[in-house]
């Protein structure tokens, strides 16, 4: 099951990265693809199963009960919880952890408001209140920056997950 688990984050990753990179050069995916917001559910299918795993890792409950200044390096953590990660997935796992952070900061300070449609208009509102109309091509634009603020969100559960979950994928020599 676990190994289905590697495989169903690794999926969402991929999925993730490549909304992601379709938002970035401006292309509205929920258009076409409406259910592309289901990534959001498989993030809980995915990391239910990567906590309870962690909860019952020994060596973290170790950690976690050890002195204050031990807990205080992460890189105790990271060591355990990636321990049968290859170091090039930790890498880029961890490069999406700080990813998602700048794209989100990024996100927030340029999305003014959310796109929508009402009466056959194309308007950009903040809480429900008018902000302006605008154009198919601007509300594509709009569309396409608010997938790109959740999609980095993606790229960092499910990377996290999938470099978690590694070491049931089969690939290595121990399972």
């Amino acid at each position: 099951m676990k190994k289905y688990l590697f495989y169903f984050a690794l999926t969402g990753w991929t999925l993730g990265l490549l909304v992601h990179i379709l938002s970035l050069v401006d292309i509205d995916v929920t258009e076409k693809v409406p259910f592309v917001w289901l990534l959001h559910i498989g993030i809980f299918i995915v990391w239910l199963p990567v906590v309870l795993d962690l909860k019952k890792n020994e060596e973290l409950q170790e950690y976690q009960q050890s002195g204050m200044l031990n807990r205080m390096n992460p890189i105790g953590f990271y060591n355990i919880i990636f321990k049968e990660t290859p170091i090039w997935m930790t890498i880029i796992a961890g490069a999406g952890f700080f990813y998602a952070f700048i794209n989100f900061l990024l996100f927030t300070s340029s999305q003014v408001g959310t796109p929508d449609i009402e009466n056959g208009q194309f308007i950009l509102q903040s809480h429900g209140q008018l902000i302006k109309t605008i154009t198919e091509q601007e509300y594509h634009h709009y569309k396409a920056n608010e997938v790109r603020g959740f999609s980095g969100h993606w790229i960092l559960f499910y990377g996290i997950a999938t470099a978690i979950l590694y070491k049931f994928s089969g690939l290595t020599k121990q399972n």
